[in-house]
């Protein structure tokens, strides 16, 4: 009996292993940020919450691959996460993000901002321009949303470099 019960299992965990050993899936990125020696820099404006407002600069912004993820029934998109945006005259306050958009276009599908935890984001394209060509997204008064619920917004300008090397076809 026991060993008949054993052997149904069997096949259950050798599944189980395998989904494991998928490490996830569903868009997860396989690398993180690190040093790309670009320049990044941006400006919040029109914040309630006046500390978040000011510039936020980098000579060496980190950014990861970009990616390129087709999910089951959504939108294809390029993806890049950049961190390491620090405050100007607030080295404490750190802003990271993630740039999606559309391939083979200049459109923004969406970005979401972080400043020390508290997120913003847009979506569709209103006040971004992707230039894949020379690799920088530009930001021109792109109002961002509170993700947290709370209504509050910013207003977001400047440029965020893409990574050049291997890059998928299209972004």
């Amino acid at each position: 009996m026991i060993h008949l019960q054993l052997k149904s299992l069997l096949p259950a965990a050798a599944v189980a292993l395998v989904l494991a050993g998928c490490g996830g899936g569903g868009g997860d990125f396989q690398n993180e940020p690190r040093g790309s020696n670009r320049s990044a820099s941006v400006t919040v404006a029109n914040s309630v919450d006046a500390t978040l407002n000011g510039g936020y600069a980098s000579a060496n912004v980190f950014l990861n691959d970009i990616e390129k993820v087709a999910p089951i029934g959504g939108i294809e998109t390029c993806r890049q996460r950049f961190s390491t945006l620090p405050k100007t005259g607030n080295a404490q306050m750190i802003m990271d993000g993630e740039i999606r958009y559309k391939p083979g276009t200049t459109e923004m599908f969406t970005t979401v901002v972080s400043i020390n935890t508290i997120e913003f984001n847009t979506i569709g394209p209103a006040g971004a321009l992707v230039d894949r060509t020379n690799n920088i997204v530009t930001f021109n008064n792109a109002i961002m949303t509170s993700t947290q619920g709370t209504g509050r917004t910013m207003v977001l300008s400047g440029t965020v470099p893409l990574r050049a090397e291997n890059k998928p076809e299209g972004c």
